[in-house]
Formats: C-alpha cells, sequence, structure tokens
C-alpha cells in the first residue's frame, strides 16, 4: 500500500503528518543543550556486509533515509548498533561519517561511547567531540557497579574532559547501576550533562524523572508507552522501532499531535503486538510463534538485524560474532509471517520520500 493511501485509511494526509510535527525546522548549529534535546531519536542497526567489514555504503544510506524521514536525532554505536563489536578505526568512522551526513540538516549526530573503563570512555567521547558531534550518549564503567561517590566522579571527570561536547547518560536497566533523581539532580551541575536515555520498563521510574530532575530523561521503550509519553508531555522518544515499521510510528504521532490519542493507540497497537511477539516471545518462558521455527534461539543482535533487513526500510546485514547470524530460510519464513499475518506492518516502498521535506515526526507538547 502507498503512503499516501495507507495514512488515507486512518484519516490522514501527508499534509496532515506535517503539519502535526511543526513543519521545518532549521539546520542545526551547534552541540545539543538541555533546551534542544527533543524529539524522535532513531537508532539504526550498524550495517556489516557478509564477511562482517563495515558497509560504509549501507551505514550512508541509513542516515540519509531517517534524515529525510524526518528524525529530530541519529544514534550511531549504542547497543543495537553493535558498539562492542567496533574497533577503535571503525567507531572513528562512523563518527565521521555521521556528521557527514547530518552536517547543514536540522537532525542531531550523536554517537555511543560507552568503555570497560574512564580513559576509553574519554577517548571514544573525544573522538566525537573532534568530529563535531553534537552529543555522545555514554555509560560509566559498565563490568562493575559504581558506588554513588565513584558514580558522580566518573562523570565530573568525563565532563571536564570532554566540554564541548552534549552528554547523555546511557541509563541502562541490565548493566545493575542505580541513577536515582537524587544522583541526576548533582549530575545537573556538570553543564554540558544533558539528561537520560532510559533504557528500563519501569514506567513510574521514567515518569519521576519527568520532574523530580532538571535534566532532560527520555524513554528508549517506544513500543508500548509511545503515545502515553506524548499524553504526558514527554520531551520525545529514543527509537529503535522507527527503523523497523516508519510508516506506523509516523502515522501513531500524527494523531498524537491532534490529540486523538485513543485512534493513536488503535494504530499502535498491532505494531506492539507484534514487536512483543517476535522480539520478546509472549508469556514466559518467551513462547514464540509456532511458525518461526527456532526463532528464539538467535541472540537480540541477531533477532534484530533479521527485523530490519526483512521490514527492508534500512539496511543492517549479519551481527557480528559472538552474535550468530539468523539463517536465510529462517528470515524467509519471518517475511512470511508478517505478509500474512501483518502486512500493513511493512513500509511502503519509497516511505522516506513521500515525507515533505522539512518534517519533524515529534508534535511539539503545547504547554
Amino acid at each position: 500500500m502507498k503512503r499516501r493511501s495507507f495514512l488515507a485509511t486512518a484519516g490522514l494526509t501527508t499534509a496532515g503528518v506535517a503539519g502535526a510535527a511543526g513543519g521545518a525546522a532549521a539546520p542545526r548549529t551547534g552541540p545539543l543543550t538541555r533546551e534542544t534535546y527533543r524529539g524522535l531519536y532513531a537508532y539504526p542497526p550498524t550495517p556489516f556486509a557478509p564477511d562482517l567489514s563495515l558497509d560504509e555504503a549501507a551505514l550512508r544510506a541509513n542516515c540519509r533515509k531517517l534524515v529525510r524521514s524526518g528524525v529530530d536525532g541519529i544514534v550511531l554505536g549504542g547497543t543495537t548498533g553493535e558498539f562492542y563489536t567496533l574497533s577503535e578505526a571503525e567507531h572513528r568512522r562512523i563518527a565521521e561519517i555521521l556528521r557527514e551526513e547530518t552536517r547543514g540538516t536540522a537532525v542531531a549526530g550523536v554517537l555511543g561511547t560507552a568503555g570497560l573503563n574512564t580513559p576509553e570512555v574519554i577517548r571514544r567521547t573525544a573522538v566525537a567531540m573532534e568530529v563535531g558531534l553534537d552529543a555522545a550518549l555514554t555509560m560509566q564503567p559498565f563490568y562493575a557497579t559504581l558506588t554513588k561517590r565513584e558514580l558522580l566522579a566518573f562523570w565530573k571527570q568525563l565532563s571536564a574532559a570532554c566540554p564541548r561536547i552534549g552528554l547523555i547518560v546511557y541509563h541502562f536497566d541490565w548493566i545493575r547501576q542505580e541513577y536515582t533523581p537524587e544522583i541526576f539532580r548533582e549530575l545537573a551541575s556538570l553543564p554540558n550533562v544533558l539528561g537520560s536515555k532510559e533504557g528500563h520498563f519501569d514506567f513510574k521510574a521514567w515518569l519521576t524523572l519527568q520532574t523530580a530532575s532538571p535534566l532532560v530523561h527520555m524513554s528508549a521503550t517506544d513500543a508500548g508507552w509511545l503515545v502515553e509519553m506524548h499524553r504526558l508531555k514527554a520531551p520525545g522518544v529514543g527509537s529503535v522501532n522507527f527503523t523497523l515499521m516508519p510508516h506506523i510510528v509516523s502515522q501513531t504521532l500524527a494523531l498524537c499531535g491532534e490529540g486523538k490519542y485513543e485512534e493513536a493507540e488503535r494504530a499502535f497497537s498491532p505494531f506492539t503486538e507484534f514487536c512483543v511477539k517476535v522480539r520478546s516471545g509472549t508469556g514466559k518462558p518467551y513462547l514464540f510463534p509456532e511458525e518461526l521455527g527456532n526463532w528464539g534461539e538467535y541472540g537480540g543482535a541477531a533477532r534484530g538485524k533479521a527485523l530490519a533487513d526483512t521490514f527492508g526500510f534500512l539496511q543492517a546485514g549479519p551481527p557480528r560474532p559472538p552474535g550468530i547470524e539468523v539463517p536465510v530460510e529462517m528470515r524467509k519464513r519471518l517475511r512470511d509471517y508478517i505478509e500474512r499475518r501483518y502486512p500493513h506492518l511493512i513500509p511502503p516502498v519509497g516511505f522516506a520520500e513521500s515525507v515533505p521535506p522539512g518534517s519533524r515526526l515529534w508534535p511539539r507538547a503545547k504547554a
């Protein structure tokens, strides 16, 4: 189905999407700040070629599609970007490509800079700063849980070493590092700490942070919370899901921009249902659809990349070791399953090119 027809089915038009998102935005200048860390930030995969080398052409094509689709930021080299597999040279190269593809646009370029020790995090963040990116998404050295004193000392050291770039705290609950409102209030004294990416499923904790801290706290759990977050005037969202089904996210956010939250929930519910079934499973111990065989035996990076390539909006390629690629036969079964059960979730061909130039995705909440 073509995008205009798809939107018409939902009672929307292409112009309605652009209008709900607030129209054209001026090119970005300077690093992100607490005032400008807003909107929809996409988290695409790092594409690798069949020989597992960095696929620079695919990375550029992905960035261009995302820029054209109206995202407010692109984050490379995070968890979805398999940062733990990148060499120092590759890490710098994706930073350079991201800068080249976002320069002169309204889209912020953000680089993941996590590391196992403080010098490594500083070195990687310095790359993002030297290249001229807008922010770094990073976390404390993550093997050992830090005390509050150690945690604050780390962020002070990083802020002082890399003062000319925005710093976004990657609060990832799998890492077992607590970030309380009190800690965020103390981090607010560091001028280039912008806020956080809340990578967890504790809705109450995210909601509490909206008023408990002067920083900007953006959730990355959009599969189930997207509509409710906008209704509650969230500053934006970190989205992997936009890289899979951008037309569904765009349609949902357009409805949110019109205040049609019940319609938005209905539009988004098949997406949420699908994500639960094929990404996380349903129930415990994760009962995947029988049609997909041993899909559940493949890791998150492998499943995520198989989904990206199957939906076809972006290019992903295989995961790097220790990930094991989902085989071709299973990916074909996945495509058949989607076409049979969820055909409307497949992005229309040429989706990015159909978006009016200058559109923004996240409708700005009215004061």
